[in-house]
């Protein structure tokens, strides 16, 4: 059972990395994020809420 709590885990890492790598080739900052959500935010009652992209569905498996 540990084994495949171990393969969720680097999943999960791996999908953490990526999402951190396309955001910075998009040029975003996690400040411009911020920046955007407080903006994008009303009422200012509202909590703060970024939006983070994520790309649906299972990575290909390449041969």
């Amino acid at each position: 059972m540990a084994n495949s709590a171990n393969h969720a885990v680097e999943s999960l890492r791996k999908e953490q990395r990526e999402q951190r790598n396309d955001a910075k080739k998009a040029g975003g900052s996690a400040e411009k994020e911020l920046d955007k959500a407080l903006k994008d935010t009303f009422p200012a009652s509202d909590p703060v809420a970024p939006q983070v992209p994520t790309k649906p569905g299972a990575p290909k498996h390449r041969s």
